[in-house]
């Protein structure tokens, strides 16, 4: 691959991508160390499908980490608690059986569990609750009621995770482990290379013409955000492989430019 010298040929090369895939991309790279961000349209609210479950899983562990929530503390799944669609195990869960918080939000992240998200967001916490600290960590244009948000905001979420201002220090290391083995690597991690040893802390989403992947990549050095959220997309897959070129135009780019 011709290595990528600027922040314009990078977002060039991203929009050529965008253009062959025919669908409608919200794109944004930030820069963690050097604490600068760019995109294209990163700014568009969009439906966020289960990108949501990232601001559930932080409002969890910032009150955990507060001493609000025992994060041990068991919860019997009831009939009216299972959300029979989606992904996720628990929808084929027998009413009575036990699950932790904790478990509960190991199994929101890795198989985007939406029985798992709608006790953790409606019964354990609540929406309110978790807009309120949405709003205090300044995601101006994230609505957990409507289900929005937007890839800047995101990437605001994500890097106070990964720098650990969310919650304590052995909470966040747990929270992001529930990030890095996601039954769903078809995007982003995709354009990252297999053999790197590169962790990767990500959150999909899916909704119909709405495909959706933002997360950290912690390069050795100079970790970064990517956030990619689509609309209007016709190709399931055809629009996953464009989100793999993309995270692989940003990889090298971000690996090897000094800018």
């Amino acid at each position: 691959m011709t290595p990528i010298a600027s922040k314009d040929e990078l977002l060039s090369a991203i929009s050529k991508k965008e253009k062959e895939d025919g669908g409608t991309f919200s794109v944004y790279i930030y820069d963690i160390n050097k604490k600068n961000g760019f995109g294209i349209d990163e700014n568009t609210v969009m439906t966020a499908a289960s990108v949501n479950k990232v601001a559930i899983l932080a409002a969890l562990y910032q009150l955990a980490g507060q001493g609000e929530i025992d994060l041990d503390k068991v919860i019997i799944l009831q009939p009216d608690d299972i959300q029979d669609y989606g992904s996720g195990s628990m929808r084929y869960a027998t009413p009575g059986t036990p699950y932790s918080l904790k478990t509960l939000a190991r199994l929101m992240m890795e198989q985007s569990d939406n029985t798992a998200a709608y006790i953790l967001a409606n019964l354990v916490l609540t929406q309110d609750k978790i807009q309120s600290l949405v709003d205090s960590w300044g995601l101006h244009q994230t609505n957990m009621i409507d289900n929005q948000t937007s890839v800047k905001d995101m990437s605001i979420l994500l890097t106070k995770m990964y720098k650990g201002e969310i919650t304590t220090k052995p909470l966040t290391a747990e929270m992001l482990g529930f990030m890095d083995k996601s039954d769903f690597d078809d995007r982003i991690p995709e354009g990252i290379p297999e053999n790197s040893g590169i962790k990767i802390y990500h959150k999909t989403g899916d909704d119909v013409g709405k495909i959706h992947d933002v997360g950290i990549i912690d390069l050795p050095e100079r970790p970064y955000y990517l956030g990619i959220m689509t609309t209007d997309t016709t190709d399931v897959e055809k629009t996953k492989k464009t989100m793999v070129n993309i995270s692989g135009l940003v990889y090298n780019y971000m690996k090897n430019s000094q800018n």
